[in-house]
């Protein structure tokens, strides 16, 4: 049986079942470049070393590995940060297992989406969407984000930015991606990611980072690591407000 576990954005955020899978496996696999993972807590969970995958793994690769272990009759967990099935690969192959024949079951987890809104305090039910901010790739900026985010403002919906790994692995931080987003404002020319564009940060999230509230103007000068999203706030409730103006005091205190 083929188990997709997630454990959460950070250590602490494993799930009492989502441990029992782990440790009951034959075969411990995971990935650590959708989203940074507890590496050395998986070890105290799993009965045997847990094998890092790379994308070229499970992606050009289609699992292999993990099939190998399925084919000898084994139980086989892959498990990633976060929520697994954000990511279509991860997704695929829970599909590809059961079109093999293969039992397969998909175990959630603490999502960063959900997690943002939740830290941030800002409404899910008004959320409009997700995209996310990619370095060029050949010269060439995808528009999605502002596409989306030009949408959303209009509608009063706000939207969660994911944020792209580079080609080495590193997660893009904040800075980067207010700086991709001003550059898509040259090119556009719309008035959607001005300097003056307040936005949410919620980074490191259970590694030691927080929320923070600034403008995107602020964000590309500032010194915040990844792994981060961001979120553009459209209209804002009173309790909305309200919290988010709390962060920009936690801020200046």
């Amino acid at each position: 049986m083929f188990f997709l576990v997630g454990v959460g954005p950070g250590p602490g955020y494993i799930t009492e079942v989502a441990a029992r899978i782990i440790r009951e496996a034959d075969c411990v696999f995971y990935e650590d470049y959708t989203g940074p993972l507890d590496v050395e807590g998986l070890r105290r969970v799993a009965r045997s070393e847990p094998v890092r995958l790379t994308r070229r793994d499970l992606e050009e690769e289609s699992g292999r590995r993990i099939f190998e272990c399925l084919r000898e009759g084994r139980r086989a967990v892959l498990v990633t940060a976060g929520d697994p099935a954000l990511a279509t690969a991860h997704s695929a192959l829970v599909a590809l297992a059961r079109s093999r024949g293969y039992r397969a079951e998909v175990v959630p987890g603490v999502s960063i989406i959900c997690a943002a809104f939740s830290v941030s305090c800002l409404s899910i039910y008004k959320m409009g969407g997700v995209a996310t901010v990619t370095y060029p790739r050949g010269g060439v900026y995808s528009t999605r984000p502002y596409e989306l985010v030009e949408q959303n403002l209009r509608r009063g919906f706000h939207t969660l930015l994911l944020l792209d790994v580079r080609e080495d692995g590193a997660f893009m931080p904040p800075r980067d991606a207010a700086a991709v987003l001003m550059q898509l404002e040259e090119r556009e020319r719309r008035g959607v990611f001005t300097p003056a564009l307040p936005v949410v940060v919620v980074h490191r999230l259970g590694w030691g980072g927080s929320a923070l509230y600034t403008t995107l103007g602020d964000l590309a000068t500032s010194g915040v690591e990844g792994p981060a999203v961001v979120i553009v706030p459209s209209q804002l409730s009173p309790v909305e407000r309200e919290c988010v103006e709390g962060l920009a005091r936690r801020q200046a205190v």
